[in-house]
């Protein structure tokens, strides 16, 4: 008893969830880390946004009698500097944005492929115990032929039954190993350990949070966001740039006040700076237009799976209460009536078939609704 309850317990401790999946993709995956170096460039993008130019340090000969030594500086109109800090904001913001729908594109694609690892375990041993029958079968009928009890055809459907489920489940445990390979793939965890058993999750099943908290929509405001700050940006360039600048052009006993230069730069070329303040409006337009169109396909997606949900969950149920209790009691039956001798194995082999397409009906039913609940959780953001 004592070797059995500590089994149990670091049976529980090996226990993985799809909580931890996905703890641990987003720790370990290179798409996380791409996404968090992409929002660092941006940050370090915000310290360069006022970016004077260089200034011009010269030595000229103007009088042609000796050298002097000028300094020359440019800038643009302060509002400029302050605009395109806006834009970098907005881009960090953007960049964040960003980061959220990878990383629950990430917790989307773990959360799949739990679940798929999750159903190929519950196959394989539906598979493993229909096999261990169907070989049975397949001895109990060599025997009956060898004692002349049946016929060469009976026999043969019996044997070419046991050889095909024999198969199918040698397949289902092949699918098994590549996804919990892909599993660790995305995790990075070296041993995935035992997965949470196959069940019906009602979490899902909430009423939908509305388009507000999906990542593509917040992803596509915070780009009409930075639209909106390019528009400003690019009406700001049409104000005037200025320049100071010192050198002496006269004799060296010239006073130092007029030995300094200052210019201003007059925006005449309106046409081109209207053009591109034009041009961030109509991007502007576009990008808020997105958001509509983005907001519109989600709504309509989360409906989509919304209702998927409530059909497959019905569906279960029905599943759970008539369908599954019924193929297990044909099973039963089918395998009493054959011990008995009242059914030929032609009957017995399509009835097994026929009460185990009902148990893997029940299996994909149950995969169709945590399909919709994943991505009912998907589309909220979570």
């Amino acid at each position: 008893m004592l070797l059995f309850c500590f089994a149990n317990t670091a049976s529980g401790q090996n226990t993985i969830t799809p909580e931890d999946a996905v703890s641990a993709a987003l720790q370990n995956h290179p798409s996380t880390k791409a996404s968090a170096f992409a929002v660092k460039a941006k940050k370090y993008g915000e310290k360069a946004a006022f970016n004077l130019p260089n200034p011009e340090v010269n030595a000229e000969s103007p009088t042609g009698e000796f050298y002097v030594v000028g300094v020359l500086q440019s800038f643009e109109f302060p509002t400029v500097y302050a605009r395109q800090k806006d834009v970098a904001k907005s881009e960090t913001a953007l960049a964040l944005a960003g980061q959220r729908v990878s990383e629950n594109d990430l917790r989307y694609t773990v959360r799949t492929l739990y679940l798929e690892a999750q159903v190929a375990e519950y196959q394989s041993r539906q598979w493993f115990m229909r096999d261990s029958l169907y070989e049975a079968i397949g001895i109990t009928a060599a025997r009956q032929f060898a004692g002349g009890e049946i016929d060469f055809l009976q026999k043969t459907l019996a044997e070419n039954g046991a050889g095909k489920v024999h198969q199918e489940r040698l397949a289902e445990e092949q699918k098994l190993t590549v996804l919990r390979q892909q599993l660790a793939s995305f995790t990075g965890l070296s041993n995935l350990g035992t997965l949470l058993p196959l069940g019906v999750d009602t979490v899902g099943l909430a009423a939908s949070p509305g388009t507000s908290e999906n990542p593509a929509v917040v992803y596509d405001q915070q780009a009409a966001q930075l639209a909106e700050r390019q528009i400003s940006l690019a009406k700001s360039r049409a104000l005037p740039n200025f320049s100071l600048g010192y050198l002496n052009q006269g004799p060296r006993s010239t006073p130092i006040d007029y030995r300094f230069r200052a210019s201003v730069g007059v925006p005449l070329w309106a046409g081109q700076y209207r053009a591109g303040a034009h041009a961030a409006k109509a991007e502007s337009q576009a990008a808020a237009a997105r958001v509509e169109v983005q907001a519109q396909a989600i709504a309509f997606e989360q409906a989509l799976a919304q209702s998927d949900a409530a059909r497959a969950l019905a569906n279960v149920r029905y599943y759970e209460r008539e369908a599954l209790p019924r193929s297990r009691a044909l099973i039963a039956a089918a395998r009493r009536m054959r011990e008995a001798g009242q059914v030929d194995y032609v009957t017995f082999l399509r009835t097994l078939d026929e009460s185990y397409a009902i148990q893997q009906e029940y299996v994909d039913q149950l995969q169709a609704l945590n399909v919709a609940q994943l991505r009912l959780r998907y589309l909220s953001g979570k």
